[in-house]
């Protein structure tokens, strides 16, 4: 076996920096996360689909999604049913109606980035939203909103979204709604619908 000829304050010297290295390692990950996450295909599609709902076509929102598809509003105290992809494209079509223009925005994450972030190890986006847009008055319900002085209806909400292990398809969507304002909406609209 042959003498390598390190020194001990070589050895000391070559073993803290692999110990400074592996400290800094995880603390570059947190400072640049959105920027590595953004160029991910899963970031990407994730963006694809809440984009997506800015074209008022529920057909869109289900551009990426696999044929098992699935979302779930929660809390699960709303009572809403899990849909599959028909059921979530009649329920977006009957949001739609109500918006002349409705928008899914991630909001900053307090460091001026998106609070956006991907879990590798399940595939899935996470993302808190704020979620809306202005009422449609050419729709009958919109119109009634207007009379009784909704001009515009804004949530927020933290999204859920688990993809393929490529990233090109979206599996599942669970949704985590701002409760008192889904509820809120949902008596107005009532209100509204039983006139």
């Amino acid at each position: 076996m042959s003498d390598l000829g390190f020194t001990p304050a070589e050895i000391r010297f070559a073993t803290a920096t692999l110990a400074a290295i592996a400290t800094l390692a995880p603390i570059a990950y947190y400072l640049y996360p959105s920027r590595a996450q953004e160029s991910t295909e899963h970031v990407q599609t994730f963006n694809k689909f809440i984009e997506s709902y800015s074209t008022l076509r529920s057909q869109a929102l289900t551009t990426y999604a696999t044929r098992d598809f699935s979302h779930t509003s929660l809390p699960e105290d709303l009572h809403l049913p899990t849909r599959s992809i028909q059921p979530f494209r009649e329920h977006a079509e009957t949001i739609f109606e109500i918006f002349s223009d409705f928008q899914v925005i991630p909001e900053d994450d307090g460091h001026g980035g998106r609070a956006v972030h991907f879990s590798k190890d399940t595939n899935t986006v996470v993302a808190h939203c704020r979620m809306g847009g202005r009422v449609n008055g050419n729709h009958e319900t919109g119109t009634k909103l207007l009379e009784s002085g909704i001009t515009e209806w804004w949530t927020e909400g933290v999204l859920f979204v688990k993809l393929s292990k490529d990233g090109k398809r979206i599996e599942s969507v669970r949704e985590f709604m701002h409760s008192k304002k889904a509820e809120e909406l949902q008596i107005r609209l009532d209100g509204i619908l039983s006139e």
